[in-house]
C-alpha cells in the first residue's frame, strides 16, 4: 500500500519585501512550495485555500499584527494546531510570554542564523509529512476496506444471478463500482460447440447522461492481449496515450484516465475471458484497484463456472423430460393407428364405424407427420440451416389460410376465433414458413383456452412494421415462466400429470422463424388464468401492392385449384419406383385409383429396365434405396438424348425433408421434391402438373436448375 506525500506548503509571512525574499532564499534548500504574504489578511486567505505545514509570522505589521493574526489563526478548527513561529526584533518578556500564550511553537529573535532556522523549519516539515502520510494510509485502508465490502456484496448478486447473461451484467456493474471507473466492460467466452460469447457494458452517469458523443471504447487490442496472456494489465493515461492504436478509436479522442484488466479463468488455468475498467473517477488505478479487481475476477470465474455447470444440468434434465415426452407423443398416436388398424382387419363394422376409424388414423398420422416436421426444424435451428426463401407478399392471405385450417378444431372446442386483418400489408417473407408462425401461435392460444372464450387473431400496421397479435383469455402465464417461454423444450408443466401435450418446441421455432425475417416476437401476460398475448413484428415492405408478382397474391390458390382439379390420370404410364413394399402397395393403389397405368418397381436397376421396354410419362422415385439410389437413377436417364426419355418428367418423393436434401434432388435432375408422407391428393396433383408441363413443353431442361419446385405434404 503506498501512501507518498509530495511537496508541502510553508507560508512565511511580513510586511517587508526585502524580508520576504530574505526568509524564500533561506528555506528554498528544503525543496518546498513558499508561499509569501505581505499582511496579516493575506495570510488568513492563504489559509482558506491551501494547507501549510508551518507559519512564519513577524509581529510588527501594519492593520492586523502578528499577534491578532495567530489569534484569528487559532480560532478556525482547520488551523487551529498549524505550528506557528514568530520572527521579530522584539526582545522584551512580554512578546515572548504572548507569543507562546498564542500556542507558538517557537520565538526566532532577528537576525538568526540561516541553518538554525532551515533545521526548526524542517522538523515540522518532516513531522507534517509523516502526519498526512498516517492519515493517506488511514484514507487508504478506509477506502480499501470499504472496496473489499463492495465485493463482498457482488459476490452475493453475483451467484444469485439466475442465468450466465444476468451475471456477466452482474460481474461488470461490481467492477465498475469497486474500480471506481467511468467504464467498464465484461467478456466471456466459453470454448463450447454453440456457445455464444457474453458481452456486458457498465458506463457511469458521465457516460449515460452528460456526454452527447459516444464515449472513448474500451479497447479490443488491449482485451485481446490479456486474454492471450492471462494476467491482469494496468497502465496509465500516458502509457496509452504513447500508444494510440490500443484504444481502436482512430485516435479521434483523447485516452481515458487509466485502464485496468484482469483475466477470468477456468479451472484449468484456461481464459475465458476478461474484465476491463478504464478512465478512473480520480486519479489512476492503484495497486489495491489492482488487487480487487483481480479477486472480483477470481469469484467471477468460479461462479460462471458453477452457472455453465448448472445450465448444463439443466440441459440434460430437460433433454431427460423431453425424450420421454417425446416416446409419449410419438407412442401415443402409433397406439391409435394400430389399434384401429387392428380392429378395422378383425372386425365386421359398420361403414359409419369404418369411416370413424380411418379417420382416427389419419388424424393421428397427421401428428404425427407434424411432430416430426417440428422435431426436423428444430434440428436445422441448432444447426444453423433453417432457411427462407424470401419474396414480396401480402401477409393477410398466409394468415387467414393458418386460422382456416384451424378453425374447424376451435369450434369442436366450442371456442371463437376473431379476426382482424388489415389487406394491404406486405412484406418481404418466406410464405409456408410465416404461415408456420400463425399456425403454432393459434394453436398454442387453442389449446390453453377454455371452451366458450375466444382468441383474437388481428392484423395490423404500427409504424415501419406490421404486426401480428394473437391473444386469448385462456390460462395465461406464470411471471417466472413468462421469460422462458421461447426456450426450447420448455414447458409450465413437464410432469406426467399435464393436461396438454406437445414436445415444447413450437414457440421456441415461431421465434427463430420470425428473427431470421429480421422480426421479433415477444410475450405478456398478467398472470395465471389471466390470458396471454403474443405479438410478432415484421418490416414492411417497401413497395406498393400492386407491384407484388402475380404468383404472390394468386399463386396459393391457382394451385390449390390445379390440385383439386387434377384427379384423372387416365392415359398416364407413370414409373413408381420404391424399395419398400408397403408404401409402393399404397402410392401404386393411390395412382391406379385415379386411372393412371403404374408400372411399379422396388429398385433402380429394375426401374431402367422398365424405362427402356416402355417410355413412361412421369417418373415418381424414392431416394434412398439398396445398391443405386435415386440419384444414379435419374443422371441415368438424364444421360439419354431427349428423344429416348432423357427428359422425362421426375418426381422426388423421399423422406430426406431438408432443403439441401430437396437442392440435391433437383440439382441430379428431378423436376419436382416431395416430402413422405404426402397426402394422396398432392401425389395425384404432381404428377398431372408434371404430365401437364411436359405437354406444353413448360418443363425446364434436365440441365437447368433454379426452377424446379417442391412440394409440401
Amino acid at each position: 500500500m503506498r501512501a507518498e506525500v509530495g511537496r508541502v506548503n510553508i507560508l512565511i509571512v511580513d510586511d517587508r519585501p526585502e524580508q520576504l525574499l530574505s526568509l524564500e532564499a533561506v528555506l528554498a534548500p528544503l525543496g518546498e512550495n513558499i508561499v509569501k504574504a505581505a499582511s496579516g489578511r493575506e495570510a488568513l486567505r492563504h489559509l482558506l485555500q491551501e494547507e501549510f505545514a508551518v507559519i512564519l509570522l513577524d509581529i510588527k505589521m501594519p492593520e492586523i499584527d502578528g499577534f491578532e493574526t495567530a489569534t484569528l489563526i487559532r480560532k478556525r478548527r482547520s488551523t487551529l494546531h498549524t505550528p506557528i513561529i514568530f520572527l521579530t526584533a522584539h526582545t522584551e518578556r512580554v512578546y515572548v510570554e504572548r507569543s507562546y500564550s498564542l500556542g507558538a511553537v517557537d520565538y526566532i529573535m532577528t537576525p538568526f542564523a540561516p541553518e538554525v532556522l532551515r533545521t526548526k523549519v524542517s522538523v515540522f516539515v518532516d513531522l507534517f509529512k509523516k502526519t498526512q502520510k498516517i492519515k493517506l494510509q488511514a484514507e487508504s485502508l478506509r477506502a480499501h476496506a470499504e472496496q473489499l465490502q463492495r465485493l463482498n456484496r457482488a459476490a452475493l448478486t453475483i451467484n444469485s444471478a439466475l442465468s450466465l447473461d444476468a451475471m456477466v451484467a452482474a460481474i461488470t456493474e461490481a467492477a465498475r463500482d469497486v474500480g471506481g471507473a467511468h467504464q467498464a466492460m465484461t467478456l466471456v467466452k466459453l470454448e463450447r460447440p454453440g456457445e455464444r460469447a457474453r458481452t456486458a457494458v457498465s458506463l457511469s452517469e458521465r457516460y449515460t447522461t452528460f456526454q452527447k458523443e459516444a464515449p472513448p471504447p474500451i479497447a479490443g487490442k488491449l482485451c485481446a492481449l490479456v486474454c492471450a496472456r492471462n494476467r491482469p494489465l494496468r497502465l496509465t493515461q500516458r502509457e496509452l496515450s504513447l500508444h494510440p492504436e490500443w484504444l481502436d478509436n482512430g485516435g479521434q479522442r483523447p485516452p481515458p484516465r487509466g485502464y485496468l484488466a484482469a483475466p477470468l479463468t477456468a479451472a484449468d488455468g484456461q481464459n475465458i475471458g476478461t474484465i476491463q475498467l478504464s478512465d478512473r473517477n480520480d486519479g489512476e488505478f492503484s495497486d489495491d484497484d489492482e488487487t480487487v479487481l483481480v479477486q472480483l475476477a477470481q469469484l467471477a470465474s468460479i461462479a460462471i463456472q458453477n452457472c455453465v455447470h448448472a445450465e448444463a444440468r439443466e440441459a440434460n434434465r430437460l433433454k431427460d423430460e423431453f425424450l420421454a415426452t417425446l416416446s409419449h407423443e410419438l407412442r401415443s398416436p402409433l397406439n391409435a393407428i394400430l389399434g384401429w388398424t387392428h380392429l378395422l382387419r378383425s372386425e365386421p363394422f359398420d361403414e359409419q364405424r369404418v369411416s370413424h376409424g380411418l379417420e382416427v388414423i389419419e388424424r393421428n398420422v397427421a401428428a404425427q407427420t407434424k411432430l416430426i416436421e417440428d422435431l426436423l426444424d428444430v434440428s436445422r435451428v441448432t444447426t444453423g440451416k433453417l432457411s427462407i426463401s424470401a419474396a414480396p407478399m401480402a401477409l393477410a392471405p398466409v394468415v387467414e389460410t393458418a386460422i382456416d385450417a384451424i378453425r374447424p378444431a376451435a369450434e369442436a372446442k366450442g371456442l371463437t376465433i376473431d379476426v382482424s386483418l388489415d389487406p394491404d400489408i406486405e412484406v418481404n417473407g418466406d410464405a409456408d414458413r410465416l404461415q408456420q408462425v400463425v399456425s403454432n401461435l393459434t394453436s398454442n392460444a387453442l389449446k390453453f383456452t377454455r371452451p366458450g372464450d375466444h382468441i383474437l387473431v388481428s392484423l395490423r400496421r404500427a409504424g415501419a412494421t406490421a404486426e401480428l397479435t394473437v391473444r386469448d383469455t385462456g390460462e395465461g402465464i406464470a411471471p417466472d415462466f413468462l421469460p422462458l417461454v421461447f426456450e426450447r423444450f420448455r414447458q409450465a408443466d413437464s410432469t406426467s400429470r399435464r393436461t396438454h401435450a406437445g414436445l415444447g418446441i413450437g414457440l421456441s421455432l415461431v421465434r427463430h422463424i420470425v428473427e431470421i425475417h429480421g422480426g421479433s416476437v415477444v410475450a405478456d401476460s398478467p398472470g395465471l388464468h389471466k390470458g396471454s398475448t403474443f405479438v410478432v413484428r415484421l418490416p414492411l415492405l417497401g413497395v406498393g401492392r400492386s407491384s407484388l408478382p402475380a404468383l404472390t397474391r394468386e399463386g396459393r390458390s391457382r394451385s390449390l385449384a390445379c390440385s383439386e382439379s387434377a384427379s384423372n390420370l387416365g392415359g398416364l404410364r407413370v414409373l413408381l419406383v420404391e424399395d419398400d413394399a408397403d408404401a409402393r402397395e399404397l402410392l401404386q393403389e393411390v395412382l391406379s385409383q385415379h386411372h393412371a397405368e403404374v408400372t411399379a418397381v422396388a429398385s433402380a436397376r429394375e426401374a431402367l429396365a422398365a424405362f427402356c421396354a416402355d417410355l413412361p410419362h412421369v417418373l415418381v422415385s424414392d431416394i434412398a434405396m439398396p445398391g443405386e439410389d435415386g440419384y444414379e437413377l435419374i443422371r441415368a436417364i438424364r444421360q439419354r438424348p431427349p428423344q429416348a426419355g432423357g427428359d422425362l418428367p421426375a418426381l422426388a418423393l423421399t423422406a430426406y425433408a431438408r432443403k439441401e436434401d430437396q437442392k440435391r434432388a433437383l440439382d441430379a435432375g428431378f423436376h419436382m421434391h416431395a416430402t413422405k408422407p404426402i397426402e394422396p391428393a398432392a401425389l395425384v396433383a404432381a404428377v398431372a402438373s408434371l404430365a401437364a408441363r411436359a405437354r406444353a413443353g413448360d418443363l425446364p431442361c434436365a440441365r437447368e436448375r433454379g426452377s424446379s419446385e417442391e412440394i409440401n405434404p
